[in-house]
Parts: structure tokens; sequence; C-alpha cells
């Protein structure tokens, strides 16, 4: 099929080129008398050094930081931080697809975790929801967030007034839940005063059941509980992987994020990773046209 006109008639060969010691061949379109070929429906579109995207891929989802990134893979750390741009986009639309491809259970988990831009002065919010049980990530977002406590005072004097885009990430995770399942019965959450408003907004008719939150234990870099059952633990378990596999979200490391866009991309790329180790989907399984990706 032509990518330009997308018919599928009066297509011919056009000759071909080479890239990365393969040979590609071209073809072209009778119709509109464009030309196109076989690498311009691939992920891979115009890249330059696309056998690098796999191993880049599984080191930043576990555990290894970009400029670490860059010399293991002995490339530029600015090519490490374009490739992660354009995987995170290719990784949301696979998320998106996923959602609608995969059948989903009728109860999802949210919760936001917390994280901070370059100082704890500057912090973040990532609101992050699962389906229980399976713990496939359905959606996660990044919102700025005012700081709490004894560092508010200080943060509006040294950097102002910072925004609170909470309720919009989490806006946008509810309408992620309901595009995955629009029959949709139960969310879980804590006690968050704000998250009841929201639901009723966003989730009208769905059961809401809320926990009190409780202390840490030791292990599961802060996510996981103490002391017996936990009612959210699909949600907690997976916020702990996230912390555990993205450097920059690590507890106690030096690796922090200086752009909220390409931290986004990096939880693309995460809960992309997340899901096809869960339930070995690739993205080719779930018909995920590429050329919507550029």
């Amino acid at each position: 099929m032509c990518p330009n006109c997308l018919r599928q008639t009066n297509i011919v060969k056009f000759g071909f080129f080479r890239s990365a010691r393969r040979r590609i061949q071209r073809f072209k379109c009778k119709a509109c008398l464009r030309t196109f070929s076989t690498q311009t429906l691939a992920l891979t579109y115009r890249e330059k050094k696309p056998r690098l995207n796999a191993m880049i891929f599984v080191a930043l989802n576990s555990g290894v930081s970009q400029r670490r990134c860059a010399e293991i893979c002995r490339t530029n750390r600015i090519t490490i931080a374009r490739k992660i741009v354009r995987m995170g986009r290719q990784a949301r639309a696979a998320l998106r697809v996923q959602n609608e491809a995969i059948k989903m259970g009728s109860t999802f988990v949210f919760d936001e975790m917390e994280t901070s831009e370059h100082t704890k002065m500057k912090p973040l919010s990532i609101a992050l929801a699962v389906e229980e049980g399976t713990r496939r990530i359905v959606a996660v977002e990044v919102a700025s967030m005012p700081a709490k406590g004894h560092l508010a005072a200080k943060s509006r004097l040294k950097y102002g007034y910072r925004p609170d885009h909470r309720a919009e990430a989490l806006a946008g995770v509810c309408r992620e839940i309901k595009r995955a399942n629009p029959q949709v019965t139960t969310v879980k959450s804590d006690e968050c005063p704000r998250y009841p408003v929201i639901v009723a907004r966003h989730l009208p008719g769905v059961t809401h059941l809320t926990y009190k939150g409780r202390r840490a234990c030791v292990v599961g870099q802060g996510e996981l509980k103490a002391l017996g059952r936990d009612p959210i633990f699909s949600l907690n378990h997976t916020a702990a992987m996230n912390r555990d596999n993205l450097k920059t979200l690590s507890r106690r490391t030096w690796c922090t994020t200086k752009r909220p866009d390409r931290l986004q991309y990096l939880l693309y790329l995460y809960a992309w990773c997340h899901n096809q180790r869960l339930t070995g989907t690739r993205i080719r399984d779930v018909g995920l046209p590429p050329y919507t990706l550029r």
C-alpha cells in the first residue's frame, strides 16, 4: 500500500538502495507518482543507527542511566536522548493500541508516585494506572506540582510559583482506563481527597473503592507496604518496579530528571517493556501501523 495516497494498486518496483548493510527495495506509485520503500513503513525510518535500538531499549529499562547506556553502546549521549524521544513516541502509540487490542478486566487500580525535576524543590507527580491482577500498565502521566512541607517556602522564593497539573494527569489516566475497557466497573486507590471528584467526573457510574495508606516496608523502593495484605498490591508492586528499572526514579540516586517530557517518554518505554514481559505481546502482534508513528 502506498503510504502517500493509501492505494494498493498501480505500484511497481523502482530500484533499491542500501542502508546499514541491507538491501532496501524501492517502489513507485503510478497514481500519485511518488516513491517509497519497505523502510518507509518501518519503525526505524530514517534512522542512522537502527542496530542500537534493541540494546538501548533493554538497557534503559534495566536500571541503566543514559550516560552509562551511551558508554555501553559506544555512542554519544545525544544519540541516546534522541532515541528516547523517538522510541517513546512509538511506545505511546503501542501502549494505546495494546489497550484496545488486549481484553482487559473490569477492575483497575491507580495512584500517584512522586519524583523531582533536578531538585526536590521542583517535585513531579506520576499518575499510574494498572489492571488489577495482571499488573498491566494502562496509563502513566507526568505532571508538575508545587513543593510541600518545609521546602514549599524555599521553592517559591527560588523558583517562583509552580503550577499544579495533577488533576489533568489523573483525568487523562481515567480516560485511558475508560478506553481500555468501556465496561469498567471498579477502580481502587488510596484515600487521597482529590480522587473521588475526578473519578466521579470522568468515570461516572463506576464504583470507587478507597483504602487507607500504610507505612512502607524496608524493601520495595518505598512503594511496597508493610504489615499484612495490601489491597492495592498490583499498583504498588508495579510502582516499585518502575523505580527499580528506571534509573531516574530510583531512591537515593544522583541521576535526576532534567526535563519532564523526557521522563514521560521513558515511562512510556518502560510501560511498553513491562507489558511485553507480562503478556509476551510484541508490537507486530497488535497490528500497529508503523507509518503512523512518525
